[in-house]
């Protein structure tokens, strides 16, 4: 079972310490590092996605995504305290698609400036091997950009 919350990111920084309080209370731990924010308990665990605008060092929306077996004390508290913030169960999309959208974007980038030109290659007539050998080595290098990229963005 999933529930996504969704709050302005000004009220979520103003009021993590409740967040913090309730997370404390209900036993979860952090287990996240830099750029992945996840604290888990027993059985259930809750992941926070922030949309943030570096520039000005803000944070612009945030969406809690609770998930869990069956509903619970925490899903509860969790839900009262982002309602009382004016908050609302998320929408489909948001800061999770808007990351996938913006890896694309970048990638379809990446690959315009570093894809190897094979039309090129063959028209000069370079040998088959040396062509596949560059395909894939590009390919390689994609996957890490996209891996880097991820991470960026999540």
């Amino acid at each position: 079972m999933k529930k996504e919350f969704e709050l302005e990111g000004s009220t979520y920084s103003r009021n993590k310490d409740g967040f913090k309080r309730i997370l404390r209370k209900h036993s979860l731990r952090w287990k996240g590092s830099l750029g992945n924010f996840e604290w888990i308990g027993r059985d259930e665990k809750v992941t926070a996605y922030f949309d943030r605008d570096e520039e000005r060092g803000v944070t612009l929306k945030s969406r809690l995504v609770w998930e869990g077996k069956r509903k619970s004390d925490f899903l509860s508290e969790l839900a009262d305290w982002v309602k009382s913030l004016e908050g609302a169960p998320a929408r489909r999309g948001g800061p999770i698609k808007d990351a996938k959208r913006k890896v694309q974007k970048e990638l379809e980038f990446w690959d315009k400036i570093h894809g190897p030109p094979v039309e090129g290659m063959k028209s000069e007539g370079r040998p088959e091997s040396w062509i596949s050998k560059d395909v894939e080595e590009w390919k390689a290098k994609r996957k890490e950009k996209e891996k880097e990229l991820k991470r960026k963005y999540s």
